[in-house]
């Protein structure tokens, strides 16, 4: 009989029957760590890997059974955005430099529309990790609007598959963002990919017709774009031509 070290209860198996904590705990070790690290990220029965993988290829239906209540298999929605947009956030910093001077670079305008237009572009680079959280609330919200009464769905679980399908497409963001290295020009693609995702997604988890799902799909996306870039746009305002 083992004694668990978290609770205190009894076990004769691996795991305590109260807490679920491992009864064979033993020293921390730097080994120890990175094990716990990787096997958080690609070993769970639930990993963001395969997350992920259900998401590229079935997003709406890995969704649906997420709502319907099939959660076990999956990252919870937060923590999959979470760990996504973290992962985006440090590239895109380490990134930002080559970014903003090719905006800079194609501006053609006088020194001081240029001065503020930098201004902004920093403002964005240290609070993208605030901004990018704007962009599930407002897809959930349309998605909320658009689908309510057809499939029966509350913000909460438009928030919990936006979470998941914004988060996919901060997927592809990196990878758009590592083929800038190439040419710059890759960057902008991923607008066109996440629309093209989102519109997927919308169609499979509603199975509604291709052409009315995707007229939806397109609104829906279009819309929550458009709420986004002016609550920004809004801010950076805000910031730089207010304080000035």
């Amino acid at each position: 009989m083992k004694i668990c070290l978290n609770c205190g209860a009894e076990s004769e198996g691996k795991y305590c029957p109260v807490c679920g904590q491992e009864t064979n705990v033993k020293r921390l070790e730097v080994k120890t760590i990175f094990h716990d690290v990787t096997h958080g990220i690609l070993h769970w029965e639930n990993s963001i890997l395969k997350t992920f993988r259900q998401m590229l290829f079935k997003p709406g239906i890995t969704a649906k059974n997420y709502i319907s209540g099939l959660r076990k298999s999956y990252v919870k929605p937060f923590s999959y955005f979470i760990f996504i947009q973290t992962v985006y956030v440090l590239l895109f910093h380490a990134m930002s430099d080559k970014y903003f001077a090719f905006v800079s670079y194609t501006i053609k305008s006088s020194d001081d529309a240029k001065e503020k237009v930098e201004q902004m572009q920093h403002l964005v680079n240290a609070y993208l990790n605030y901004f990018n959280y704007l962009m599930p609330l407002s897809f959930a919200l349309y998605f909320f609007l658009f689908f309510r009464k057809k499939m029966n769905v509350n913000y909460a679980e438009s928030l919990a598959l936006s979470l998941y399908w914004i988060g996919t497409t901060l997927v592809f963001g990196i990878l758009f963002m590592l083929l800038s290295l190439i040419d710059f020009r890759f960057w902008n693609v991923r607008f066109f990919v996440n629309t093209l995702f989102l519109i997927f997604a919308i169609v499979q988890y509603t199975k509604l017709p291709w052409i009315k799902g995707i007229l939806k799909g397109i609104l829906v996306v279009f819309l929550s774009n458009i709420t986004f870039l002016i609550f920004v746009g809004a801010v950076l305002y805000l910031f730089v031509y207010l304080r000035n």
